[in-house]
């Protein structure tokens, strides 16, 4: 099995692939997200991280990162910046990551159940009206 290795491109160089050379293709393609900051970065491409095929990942891109999520604690280690307010919060970029994930997926889940119990209660009805029973299952 191979590996699939994320490339990201920063915003403010916007150099697209059509406009490298076939040198500078070379030089990205050798990227590595393992080596330094020279092994990691080229024409304004950047490396965050690379997978292997066959292995299940959870991604997440917090504030321009891309990782995984188990180095998220790791990477996020650092005091929340709130750039409505302008202020430094008290509590860990890694904290306000778990919260909202939390979050997500509870609203995902209800989302998810809401039209099985849809499901379930026309399903209930029905049964109801064959058999003649005027009591809920």
């Amino acid at each position: 099995m191979g590996t699939t290795t994320f490339y990201l491109r920063h915003n403010d160089l916007k150099r697209k692939l059509s406009g490298l050379t076939k040198k500078e293709l070379d030089k990205l393609d050798r990227l590595s997200p393992y080596g330094g900051y020279d092994d990691q970065h080229a024409f304004g491409w950047h490396t965050p991280l690379e997978l292997h095929n066959g292995n299940v990942y959870l991604l997440v891109f917090w504030k321009g990162r891309l990782m995984r999520l188990e180095q998220a604690p790791e990477n996020l280690n650092k005091k929340y910046y709130d750039k409505y307010t302008g202020k430094t919060m008290n509590i860990y970029e890694w904290t306000v990551l778990k919260r909202f994930l939390i979050a997500e997926i509870e609203r995902l889940d209800n989302h998810f159940k809401k039209p099985l119990k849809n499901k379930r209660k026309q399903y209930g009805l029905k049964c109801m009206e064959k058999t003649g029973k005027f009591m809920l299952q």
